[in-house]
């Protein structure tokens, strides 16, 4: 019997031949993607000045994240509007996995209810992993003679228009904002836009007290340059023992806690954020990064999949604009 591919004519014969080949080509093509990747630099987006706690911790993971991947991760600082500008300049990025956001939870579960400018949503991005958790500190200039919270209280309380406090992300802005109507007393904030620079204000006694996530004041605590009196985590933090809680010193149920993550923009190929999130948890347990993170006052906290991330942002981004709403705190 004879085959029908007999009575085909060779321009036939070559037409099936290209068009098998494209479909195997076609077919190829996602696997290819994933073994080439990562095949050129990473950028990491900080949104975030140089030098603030956003910005090193970045840092440090950046290197290990390049370690993991071999290839180099490049930060890419794009501070203004409060980590608006560079959070939209990194959605607005192509989705190939080679343009990376560094978030914290003011950038993306809080700032779309507080700003807004802010023009996104967790859903509009695609999420990598969680990077830290950590509480913020309320610090004071040592010059200050209250030495522990509830005096702190009772001396805002007896000198109205005496005392104001400086805040660099949004986060720790609400975080000062939802302590005052916690405690019952009314200091003025004074933004900045990043913890380093207001640093340089709380250091020279300009500004006597701040909110601020550990990384941007635990050197200077060590130092004894600034006084902890309080950590807004619901248990005390490993890396300042010392320091007691909120709720612990009279204040029940408040609870503020910070993390730190990597996302990209949506659309990322799946198989790229999985290989991402993998590279990212592996370097977080490295010895380096646990050394350099207890140096700058974070703790790793990794997310088993991508999916754990998400629901992260999708969970915090609903309890504060609660928040947000409840206090009236909208900005333009």
């Amino acid at each position: 019997m004879t085959s029908d591919y007999s009575r085909l004519t060779r321009r036939q014969m070559l037409s099936i031949s290209a068009g098998l080949g494209g479909a195997l080509l076609a077919s190829a093509e996602p696997a290819l993607a994933q073994d080439t990747y990562p095949s050129r630099p990473i950028r990491l987006i900080v949104p975030f000045a140089p030098g603030g706690g956003t910005d090193v911790v970045a840092r440090v993971v950046a290197q290990e994240m390049a370690a993991v991947l071999g290839t180099s991760v490049i930060v890419d600082n794009k501070a203004g509007a409060n980590g608006i500008v560079g959070t939209l300049q990194g959605l607005r990025s192509a989705p190939d996995g080679y343009t990376l956001i560094f978030t914290i939870e003011a950038t993306m579960a809080m700032n779309p209810s507080l700003y807004k400018a802010a023009t996104y949503k967790p859903a509009d991005f695609d999420a990598i992993s969680l990077v830290s958790r950590q509480p913020y500190v309320l610090v004071v200039h040592p010059s200050m003679e209250a030495q522990t919270l509830k005096s702190f209280v009772e001396y805002a309380k007896k000198s109205p228009g005496k005392l104001n406090y400086a805040s660099g992300a949004a986060a720790a802005f609400l975080a000062g904002e939802l302590f005052k109507t916690t405690v019952g007393i009314d200091i003025p904030n004074i933004p900045y836009k990043g913890s380093g620079e207001a640093i340089t204000d709380v250091l020279s006694g300009r500004v006597p007290v701040m909110v601020s996530s550990p990384v941007a004041v635990l050197p200077h605590i060590r130092a004894g340059k600034l006084r902890p009196l309080a950590v807004t985590s619901p248990d005390r933090y490993p890396l300042l023992p010392q320091v007691p809680t909120v709720a612990e010193q009279g204040f029940n149920n408040f609870d503020v806690t910070g993390w730190y993550g990597i996302a990209a923009p949506r659309g990322t190929p799946p198989d790229i954020v999985s290989r991402l999130n993998t590279a990212i948890n592996k370097g977080l347990q490295s010895k380096s990064l646990l050394t350099r993170f207890e140096g700058v006052g974070v703790e790793p906290a990794g997310s088993r999949s991508s999916n754990e991330f998400a629901e992260l942002m999708r969970s915090e981004t609903d309890r504060w604009s609660g928040v947000i709403r409840q206090t009236n705190l909208q900005k333009e």
